[in-house]
């Protein structure tokens, strides 16, 4: 009995601490697009799956990661999968309507009809799946920035905890369309 409530404990403790780093992760993101001066965001709430290649990290972010870390989130990416983010995530954020346009999260048919009904280009955030080491001291995030139906711009971010905080160590994988 109490190998099973040890273990019960040790699960539980590792999906608080993964939901608990994802939402770390988010909230990260936002401010560093709004760090950027983005300003009247609207968040997506879908997460896409995170793009992550090994040989492509290594020739554009300039980091030297030790390999066993790239290889665990390497196999994390090939793990993880799409998602929805907690709108709740937005209220913990603090922002003015200055920054974020809405106190929810959109789905993708939301951000459709804004476009459709403005006709002008927003700032809409997309935020990938975090895909993250095996101790949680690393992660990689797919984040794109939709400006209208055909107008998109993304980017990998390759974050770390130093001192319990996320911070971001480089940006790679830029795109544009």
């Amino acid at each position: 009995m109490k190998i099973y409530c040890l273990l019960f404990l040790t699960i539980s403790t590792l999906s608080f601490s993964q939901n608990n780093s994802e939402s770390d992760v988010f909230k990260k993101i936002i401010d560093e697009q709004i760090g950027k001066g983005t300003l009247g965001i609207y968040v997506q709430c879908e997460k896409y799956k995170t793009f992550f290649d090994l040989k492509e990290f290594k020739q554009e972010a300039g980091l030297e990661v030790p390999e066993n870390i790239l290889k665990e989130i390497e196999t994390n990416v090939a793990k993880s999968s799409d998602g929805v983010w907690n709108s709740e995530l937005i209220n913990e954020l603090n922002y003015g309507l200055d920054f974020i346009k809405s106190n929810k999260c959109f789905t993708k048919k939301d951000i459709e009809q804004i476009f459709e009904k403005t006709k002008k280009r927003q700032n809409v955030i997309c935020i990938g799946t975090p895909v993250f080491d095996n101790n949680y001291e690393n992660c990689v995030v797919s984040v794109m920035d939709w400006n209208f139906t055909s107008s998109a711009s993304g980017s990998t971010y390759f974050l770390k905890k130093v001192y319990g905080a996320w911070t971001v160590i480089a940006v790679y994988g830029i795109w544009m369309t």
